[in-house]
């Protein structure tokens, strides 16, 4: 496990700082209040003035919480103009987030997807992490934790970190109301609307409203959304309080898969190779494409005749105009928070969400939830004390999942995005009339999926799970904390057109974690944390169902898959308050299964992160991270290879034995954020995100180079209104991105080229 190389590492690392500081603060009460008075608090970008619950579902100052956390202010997702998760690069380490088909819901954390709460609620995801787009507007800070949910919160199949949005609160000072709008190359538009007031004296409201009718840089491509966001808080008594926020969104926009037929050739030198397919057809091809003689690719692997290398038009991409994907979800959560008086107070947590979508791809993917909804309930009883204190409780969650998907016949990598894209079109092929044999599904004509491929079919659980949860202040510099928690699940699968004869099972998952801090200084700690839990890994289908992974009956190794955390870092802050830096290391090792084996896949994470904020005042801030990963696989995952073009020395079954480099995660990132205003209201903003290689593939055959990106704000910014002019990407840098690694010989993403976009928002 090497542990002893984090311990050796981590001691040296906590005595970087040995110094104590003459002019230390007593506490952090008065490090929050003297930032506080130097930097408005919307505008400042300090972790220490504000209280993390994300973890372990408690206010902890960020000095106190033993796990690496990067909190997100609203004044960051302003600078950055934050678009989707992806954008989580520009502002934290060990995140860089594959494509996801250009629809990522979820960011990748350490080197997987990541899990994402709400308000401290899991909102349930799908299998592979896309889907609609996030409502940024309905949030007013992110926390992003590293590493596995505690036991508060419950097992996930996704352990390697999480996001939790911190929704917009109402106002009880007064009438507050802003109006933006966006407007950019590509045709980008989009615009938000808030306002929020007290009702009266122990109640008030906050709503916003976002909206977007954007083009798109590739062709054929856009993004509607429509979105609402609403929110009560009723301040009933000194010992009851009630929270209550809930969220539509609607969308309609088109997946990315990217360029298809990635070489070295492609991604050095910018060369597309073309060729159509040649099976079996008699004389002059059907059309351009030759769709009528494309193949499935599985078993059989279409043929392809290679034409001659061209420059490629970035802005092409494997897209039959027309195809698109569209969908609505709905949240609803109420929080009720009881003091009765003395050392107690208890907290009931409400969350229910509705998701129903579907995808269509001709070239070709079927994805359909119709729906997805789940509602979750957990009761907490806290105890704070002067020695302990103690988190207790239970959650009931309920999910139903109806989910339909086909990636059994994806032959990706035959279309020649070069010649006409109106015949990307796996409808065309003799082999597709009515389906391709495969099930239809129940409501959608002419739509189809692949019942035995582990995303597909009726899934309905029941998970309860109480916990226990005690911290111990040993002394005023020392202290500890522990919890377990057991979680038994119900799940009942069944396939509608009775391919799988569908069955139901019962299993129990135990988490446990354990850290210890250490106060140098009131600002000043060092702590070390451990984590094992049992999570449903490998076993969830899309839309965040339980299956039975293709399988007649569910296998309890699925669900029984192991993970574990070593953590140890150190936080200080320092510059009364006016500075923030934390070190951490970690080795964490999970358990996968793998899409068409079923066999349990070992991966090992070893890593480093660092990140510093600065903001002296109210004119200047800067926040920087970097992180060095190191992940393995036991072995390399499933890869799809349904063409001629891939070479068996490209594919998953040809890699060494041994433990191999995970695909998708660039061992080196880096970002800066500094933004520098005058008095009067003018500034600039610069951000810089710069990776290390990335292998596009799981065998590492296609590498993505060393690249960077930075952006550049203009901005002119007073009390009622700011204007800001966005240059992103503005070395025009020719970037790519990493798509899942079942993708990676068949797709790579052209990032976006310089753009400009302008913003302006009025405040009243």
């Amino acid at each position: 496990m090497n542990t002893h190389r984090l311990t050796i590492a981590a001691a040296a690392a906590l005595a970087l700082s040995a110094r104590d500081t003459a002019q230390a603060q007593s506490s952090t009460n008065v490090l929050d209040k003297t930032l506080i008075e130097a930097v408005p608090l919307e505008e400042s970008v300090m972790p220490t003035i504000r209280p993390v619950n994300s973890v372990y579902g408690t206010d902890r100052s960020v000095i106190d919480t033993p796990r690496n956390v990067t909190i997100i202010s609203r004044e960051q997702l302003n600078a950055i103009n934050i678009f989707d998760v992806r954008d989580f690069s520009k502002l934290t380490s060990s995140s860089y987030t594959r494509s996801n088909f250009g629809a990522p819901t979820t960011p990748d954390i350490r080197g997987q997807i990541a899990d994402t709460f709400v308000n401290g609620m899991r909102t349930g995801l799908t299998s592979n992490g896309n889907g609609l787009p996030v409502n940024f507007n309905a949030v007013e800070s992110v926390n992003i934790i590293k590493g596995p949910a505690s036991v508060v919160y419950g097992p996930s199949q996704y352990v390697s970190g999480y996001i939790d949005l911190q929704s917009k609160k109402p106002y009880f000072d007064g009438f507050h109301g802003e109006v933006t709008g966006t407007y950019g190359m590509y045709d980008q538009r989009r615009w938000t609307a808030d306002i929020g007031a007290p009702i009266k004296d122990n109640l008030a409201y906050r709503m916003s409203y976002s909206g977007e009718q954007s083009g798109s840089y590739y062709y054929d491509g856009f993004r509607r959304t429509q979105a609402g966001y609403g929110a009560i808080t009723w301040l009933a008594n000194d010992n009851y309080t009630f929270d209550f926020n809930n969220e539509f969104l609607w969308g309609n926009y088109t997946e990315n898969f990217g360029v298809n037929r990635p070489t070295m050739n492609l991604i050095n030198n910018g060369l597309y190779r073309t060729g159509i397919n040649t099976n079996n057809f008699p004389g002059l091809p059907s059309d351009p494409q030759n769709s009528k003689y494309v193949t499935s690719g599985f078993p059989t692997v279409n043929q392809v005749e290679l034409g001659p290398e061209v420059p490629l038009n970035r802005r092409l991409r494997v897209l039959r105009p027309g195809d698109d994907s569209e969908g609505m979800s709905y949240n609803a959560q109420v929080v009720q928070t009881i003091k009765p008086g003395g050392d107690w107070e208890f907290v009931n947590n409400s969350f229910f969400r509705y998701i129903r979508r579907e995808t269509m791809s001709s070239y070709y993917y079927s994805e359909i939830i119709d729906p997805s909804l789940s509602l979750e309930n957990r009761t907490e009883a806290r105890y704070t004390g002067e020695k302990h204190s103690i988190n207790t409780g239970f959650s009931v969650r309920y999910q139903q999942v109806e989910a339909y998907n086909d990636f059994f016949n994806e032959p990706a990598g035959v279309w020649d995005i070069t010649k006409d894209r109106n015949y990307i079109n796996i409808y065309n092929a003799d082999y597709f009339k009515g389906g391709g044999s495969f099930a239809p599904v129940p409501g959608w004509p002419n739509r189809y999926y692949m019942p035995v491929n582990g995303d597909s079919g009726i899934s309905k659980t029941w998970q309860v799970g109480p916990y226990w949860q005690h911290d111990l202040k040993v002394s005023d510099k020392f202290s500890l904390l522990a919890g377990v928690r057991e979680d038994v699940m119900f799940a009942d699968y069944m396939d509608p057109a009775g391919w799988i004869p569908g069955d139901y099972t019962t299993m129990g998952m135990f988490n446990a974690n354990a850290s210890a801090v250490y106060k140098f200084q009131p600002t000043w700690s060092g702590y070390a944390t451990y984590n094992w839990s049992q999570n449903p890994a490998g076993t969830v289908g899309n839309g965040g169902g339980i299956t039975t992974q293709g399988a007649a009956k569910f296998s309890s190794g699925g669900f029984h898959t192991e993970a574990e955390l070593f953590e140890i870092g150190t936080k200080r802050g320092f510059l009364d308050g006016h500075g923030y830096v934390n070190f951490a290391l970690f080795q964490q090792t999970r358990a996968d299964q793998n899409t068409v084996s079923r066999q349990i896949t070992e991966i090992e994470t070893r890593g480093v992160e660092f990140e510093l904020n600065l903001q002296p005042n109210r004119n200047f801030y800067t926040t920087l991270g970097y992180s060095y990963i190191q992940a393995e696989s036991s072995a390399a995952g499933f890869d799809v290879g349904n063409t001629t073009l891939v070479s068996p020395a490209d594919r998953f079954f040809s890699a060494p034995s041994g433990s191999i480099r995970r695909q998708g995660t660039p061992e080196h990132l880096f970002n800066l954020l500094t933004t520098y205003k005058l008095d009067c209201g003018a500034g600039v903003s610069a951000n810089l995100v710069a990776t290390g290689d990335i292998w596009n593939n799981n065998v590492g055959t296609l590498v993505i180079p060393a690249q960077y990106t930075l952006d550049l704000t203009v901005f002119y910014a007073r009390q009622n209104w700011d204007a800001r002019i966005m240059l992103l990407n503005v070395t025009d840098e020719k970037n790519w991105g990493a798509p899942n690694g079942v993708y990676g010989n068949e797709s790579i993403i052209a990032e976006l080229p310089f753009r400009l976009e302008g913003r302006v928002a009025y405040r009243f």
